[in-house]
């Protein structure tokens, strides 16, 4: 059978006739919109799971929510092309109103902790040593693109995570964080003083030292 196959896909790839045929606007056209139908039907069937607002937007193809547990996705926000949203049963994922989640960014309740023996086991996560926590995005953040959210982590209001960051601590409201791991860069200029030194305080372990040196 795998060598009438072969003979086959021969024929298609020497035949101009074949190439015309199977590869023209018309079938580009008809895959796309069945690529399209596909797409939206995956995300209807998310919409019916989880709890996501009906003006929250999927914006693009490859998003990807799975999990046992609970994701909230709020209004007038978004998620990007192949971002993917893991929310282990127990766990829960949370993002808050008006929020931009770019593409390919990933956010997850469940990893393996790193320092183990990775030989022990057959390469599952039930037999390793994982860690879990709920992961929340809160409203008005702007989570760039190549970034990945760790469990047990909280995002503040009016945050911005630079584009390929990783997030392992909780991130202060109004900051601009980057880095793996990301650190609170600079406070926005709209907060007052006080309220950032405040922040600064109580979010030392995430800022970079130029800032812990300008509050603390």
């Amino acid at each position: 059978m795998s060598s009438l196959v072969e003979r086959i896909e021969a024929v298609v790839a020497n035949s101009d006739a074949a190439d015309r045929l199977l590869f023209n606007d018309l079938t580009g056209a008809l895959g796309a919109f069945l690529a399209t139908a596909r797409r939206r039907r995956r995300y209807r069937r998310y919409r019916e799971r989880y709890d996501v607002h009906p003006d929250f937007e999927f914006n693009g193809p490859g998003i990807t929510l799975y999990g046992r547990g609970e994701i909230s996705l709020g209004p007038d926000s978004y998620v990007g092309t192949g971002s993917r949203l893991q929310a282990k049963a127990g766990n829960a994922i949370s993002v808050g109103r008006n929020t931009a989640v770019s593409h390919y960014v990933f956010l997850y309740t469940q990893n393996r902790a790193a320092d183990q023996e990775m030989a022990v086991a057959r390469n599952r996560n039930r037999h390793l040593d994982v860690r879990e926590g709920d992961v929340e995005v809160g409203p008005h953040c702007w989570i760039g693109a190549f970034t990945f959210v760790t469990e047990g982590t909280a995002i503040g209001a009016d945050t911005v995570v630079g584009a390929g960051s990783v997030v392992t601590g909780d991130l202060p409201p109004g900051a601009v964080a980057t880095g793996a791991p990301a650190r609170v860069r600079q406070f926005k200029s709209h907060l007052p003083r006080e309220r950032r030194a405040t922040l600064a305080r109580e979010y030392e372990a995430v800022l970079a030292p130029p800032v812990a040196a300008e509050y603390l």
